[in-house]
């Protein structure tokens, strides 16, 4: 398993994947614990992972964790259509864990902010 690193916890292989796009073209991996870079090169992971579900907040989270492979195998076997069901199904207990502690503090959150991040 690789090491984890910097703010958003990115493994290099995963950071060599969008290095370019975030313009960090002679990426090393020491450079994923400067927070600048690693910031930027996982907000860009985390909207390619909300491009590929969509709003299916539990699933980006479960990927994000355990990455895309196992999300897909999972969301294929539960067919979620209503919030907890994909969660429940995790394989992963650290997963699935993180799953539901991301889903709390996003309910939170929505309940404290709109859309732009005013107080609601």
């Amino acid at each position: 398993m690789q090491e984890l690193a910097g703010l958003v916890q990115l493994v290099f292989d995963t950071a060599i994947k969008y290095k370019d796009e975030a313009r960090y073209p002679n990426l090393k991996p020491d450079d994923l614990y400067d927070p600048e870079t690693n910031l930027a090169i996982g907000s860009i992971y985390i909207r390619e992972l909300k491009n590929e579900f969509g709003g299916m907040y539990e699933v980006i989270a479960a990927s994000y964790n355990a990455g895309e492979d196992n999300a897909l195998r999972w969301l294929a076997r539960t067919k979620p259509r209503e919030s907890g069901v994909f969660a429940s199904e995790v394989g992963f207990a650290e997963t699935k864990n993180y799953v539901f502690k991301v889903m709390n503090n996003y309910r939170v959150y929505r309940e404290l902010y709109d859309e732009k991040l005013n107080r609601r």
